[in-house]
């Protein structure tokens, strides 16, 4: 959610998700209390702040205390672990709370020549979870071999051109569709024919699997 949904329709439609990652224009434009407003009748599994923080463990530190209504933090990898994601990772499991990492961003600027260093970061690191784009199949894949039992989430379905369900065919747990639900028109209806598509997906893939 970079968007507000009105709150009848987000009630509506949160049965059907897992989790809602929230981003900076959200939490900009409402603030620390009108996004927990957003959410406080909500029941998902997951809470995750999209803020892809990226500064030394103190300021890092410091801004995720302030979102205390979040189960999870995105952040990337690039940064390196002593004084910055090492002790960012110590204090999100001492209050129970998630990590994920960064392995690669769905727009096309992104330069993934880059991954061999955050593959050692992520391995060093052990994180809960790992975002890795719907836009880049190949990378994705080889996301998913590097690290099996890692919970991996998938941006980039829909509006920046990755189709629904591939992600999940190609290795994702879950795909984070934003632009697609919110700026329907119809976002319960949206949010249904999503699945299905997503259903038909799978069906196909592991029918050509076998």
């Amino acid at each position: 959610m970079d968007e507000e949904i009105p709150q009848h329709v987000l009630l509506k439609i949160s049965e059907y998700f897992y989790g809602i990652k929230i981003g900076y224009p959200l939490l900009l434009r409402k603030g620390i209390e009108g996004v927990k407003e957003i959410l406080r009748k909500l029941e998902v599994d997951e809470i995750i702040m999209d803020l892809k923080l990226a500064d030394i463990d103190n300021t890092m530190i410091n801004i995720v205390k302030q979102l205390d209504f979040a189960n999870s933090f995105i952040a990337h990898s690039f940064i390196g672990i002593d004084g910055a994601l090492g002790e960012l990772k110590n204090f999100l499991d001492n209050e129970g709370k998630k990590l994920y990492l960064l392995a690669s961003m769905s727009h096309k600027g992104w330069n993934d020549e880059f991954y061999p260093y955050i593959k050692t970061i992520i391995k060093s690191l052990n994180p809960y979870g790992i975002v890795a784009p719907a836009t880049k199949p190949n990378v994705l894949r080889i996301v998913r071999d590097d690290f099996p039992d890692k919970i991996l989430i998938s941006p980039g379905v829909g509006a920046q051109g990755g189709k629904i369900g591939d992600a999940l065919c190609n290795g994702a747990d879950y795909e984070i569709i934003g632009r697609t639900i919110y700026t329907s028109s119809d976002p319960e209806n949206k949010v249904k024919e999503i699945i299905k598509i997503q259903e038909e997906k799978i069906n196909e893939c592991k029918k050509t699997s076998t």
